[in-house]
């Protein structure tokens, strides 16, 4: 009855704060359920107390597993490192994966394992937004830190300001990576006529488009204007009118902040009723998005938390090639990362989660290979990481420009 409670609460909170995110007004306030008994904590982190047990909560099997399986593979990779190094207190950095499969229900079912019956000392979250917010409220009721990559501010910051205790975000939020986008289009690309195709069930895609389009109308530049915006579905699959209005009103620019699956199948319709004009995107136009979406991926500029021109981004990438005939993505580097910083902070206050926890809050200057990550412990977001604007030319991304976040 606890567990049924737990999952009703979450999910009441997830469709309540990611319609908040959106240009619709939020739902009228239902009754909330119950709030749950606090849950007993594991008597200790894990079975051989000192030893590190780090928890994966990811989309393995899921629409969105080509990401939650490549931050798994970075995690492992710099565990297999730190295992040859001599591991922590000479015993191996143990990892246990748990499947969301891109569900909510799964995934509040899978962090709860993770805490109470894989007794893990720190978890690595997810990328995908709504996952995030689903965590969050019950994140509350255990007294394990997660540090993961849902860019919507709300997976951090509950209603009233104040943060979700042991949630914390280990890279650019959707509305840096949004303000970064816009401000290309209009300073660099020269765009006017802007279009927005974003998805209205997705957080991420919510998010980041607001934070463009909040952008794009402050500008004092003269006649930059949205022109228009179309919504779609997670379940819609064809996008030829919506993007034929995007066409007809004129748009010289498209942004489509959108998963890769989708913005595969977005570009090539957009290119095959004869779109020739900008498409600028989120994270999910890095690769494998431009293999994947062929000759219609060229010209397509998107953001991304490395470049690979960076020569130890490329020593990486060619011994995990050479390994796994895989390519590594942002999303492995920004696993690596984030396990790194875990092993850091091990090894100065050790395993107890709590400790692991006060220590990730007030983070400084850790220099990893996507940047210099630091904690601002009233958000829980790391300023200051850079951030790197690329061009599809030719099926190979090209860096055109670095920014930095506030």
């Amino acid at each position: 009855m606890k567990k049924l409670f737990v999952i009703l609460l979450v999910l009441s909170m997830v469709f309540s704060l990611a319609a908040c995110t959106g240009n619709q007004q939020p739902p009228a306030a239902q009754e909330q359920p119950e709030q749950p008994e606090e849950p007993e904590q594991p008597e200790s982190p894990s079975e051989d107390g000192d030893k590190l047990v780090i928890g994966l909560l990811q989309d393995i099997t899921g629409k969105t597993a080509t990401l939650g399986k490549m931050i798994e593979a970075g995690v492992k990779y710099a565990v297999e490192e730190l295992n040859a190094a001599g591991g922590i207190n000479g015993k191996p950095i143990e990892v246990i994966t748990r499947d969301t499969t891109g569900d909510v229900t799964v995934a509040v079912n899978a962090f709860e394992l993770l805490c109470t019956q894989d007794k893990v000392n720190a978890i690595v979250g997810p990328p995908v937004a709504n996952i995030g917010l689903a965590i969050a409220p019950i994140s509350e009721l255990y007294d394990v830190p997660v540090l993961g990559f849902a860019i919507d501010p709300n997976t951090l910051q509950k209603e009233d300001g104040t943060t979700y205790k042991n949630m914390f975000l280990l890279q650019p939020s959707d509305k840096q990576q949004g303000e970064i986008m816009a401000k290309y289009a209009i300073e660099e690309l020269g765009s006017k006529k802007i279009g927005i195709i974003f998805r209205n069930d997705n957080a991420y895609s919510v998010g980041i488009s607001n934070a463009f389009r909040a952008y794009v109308k402050a500008t004092d530049v003269e006649g930059v204007e949205i022109v228009e915006e179309v919504e779609y579905k997670s379940s819609d699959t064809d996008f030829s009118t919506m993007l034929m209005k995007l066409m007809a009103a004129g748009a010289d620019t498209i942004f489509a902040p959108n998963y890769t699956q989708e913005l595969i199948t977005i570009t090539q319709q957009a290119r095959a009723i004869g779109y020739q004009g900008r498409i600028i995107n989120g994270l999910d136009a890095a690769p494998p998005f431009a293999s994947l979406a062929g000759d219609a991926a060229n010209g397509v500029i998107y953001i991304n938390n490395i470049t690979e021109s960076d020569p130890k981004i490329a020593e990486i990438m060619k011994i995990y090639k050479d390994k796994t005939g895989v390519d590594a993505t942002n999303k492995f580097f920004l696993g690596h990362d984030v396990t790194n910083i875990i092993y850091q902070i091990v090894q100065e206050v050790g395993t107890d989660p709590v400790a692991i926890r006060d220590a990730v809050e007030n983070l400084s200057g850790f220099e990893g290979l996507t940047g210099v990550n630091s904690i601002d412990p009233k958000t829980h977001q790391a300023p200051g990481l850079e951030m790197y604007v690329h061009e599809i030319v030719n099926g190979e991304s090209v860096m055109i420009k670095r920014y930095a976040t506030d």
